[in-house]
């Protein structure tokens, strides 16, 4: 009698500690339903744009500043411009990752995942805090700096789509709520920015750091009607 006692009470404790994911907070309903009432499909394709976004944010700048600093692009000013290019994108990343970083552990906000165990599943592993979201920051500094130094559709465009599709499988992934995601998204753009905004004098500093200009050459606008790089030869 006493152990079926015990077992009822057990169950009973249980059930009354059980998330009821019916009535969660708003923010956190939001990330439950789009936790789990989405397919396999999209869950997958959530993970593979979070897991390469570093890998881009990184190697984007690397890539710029390097076919720069080469001579790839087939004139002294495109050159430098792709070089410039990569210095401001590798800028932009690195102090909105910096600040991002910070904020989380003045914020520490519990993840979703976290916060809510009995509702909402990890799709990923970070378990650092919450606000703000790495990844919309890095996404957004990405796609602002991209889309102001070479303001062509097919740019903006794409970049644009990443950042918001990574915002979305965020939430997707259980990793964050609606209000991490903005504010990432708020810090990317206004440091991105503000980094564009100084963007000559940082060029004028890191001038020993970028491609030579002869007398004769000057230094182009954002190009236009022009890919990002041309190549003087085809693959």
């Amino acid at each position: 009698m006493r152990a079926l006692l015990l077992s009822l009470f057990l169950l009973g404790s249980v059930a009354a500690s059980a998330q009821d994911c019916n009535n969660l907070p708003w923010e956190a309903d939001l990330t439950y339903r789009l936790n789990t009432q989405t397919s396999q499909g999209v869950r997958d394709a959530s993970l593979v744009v979070s897991d390469a976004l570093l890998p881009v944010t990184l190697g984007t700048p690397i890539v710029l500043y390097g076919v720069g600093m080469l001579g790839m692009t087939g004139t002294e000013t495109s050159d430098r411009y792709t070089a410039e290019s990569g210095l401001q994108l590798g800028l932009s990343v690195g102090l909105a990752y910096g600040v991002t970083a910070a904020l989380k552990y003045v914020i520490d906000r519990e993840r979703p995942y976290q916060a809510y165990p009995d509702c909402i599943d990890a799709g990923d592993s970070y378990s650092e805090p919450s606000m703000p979201s790495g990844h919309a920051t890095g996404a957004a500094a990405l796609a602002t700096t991209l889309s102001l130094r070479y303001p062509e559709w097919y740019v903006i465009a794409p970049t644009v789509l990443y950042a918001l599709y990574t915002g979305f499988a965020r939430l997707n992934l259980g990793m964050h709520y609606l209000s991490d995601v903005l504010v990432g998204y708020a810090i990317g753009t206004g440091v991105a920015l503000g980094i564009h905004a100084l963007s000559e004098e940082i060029f004028d500093l890191a001038d020993p750091l970028l491609p030579g200009l002869t007398t004769s050459a000057s230094m182009p606008m954002a190009p236009s009607h022009s890919p990002i790089v041309s190549f003087s030869w085809s693959f």
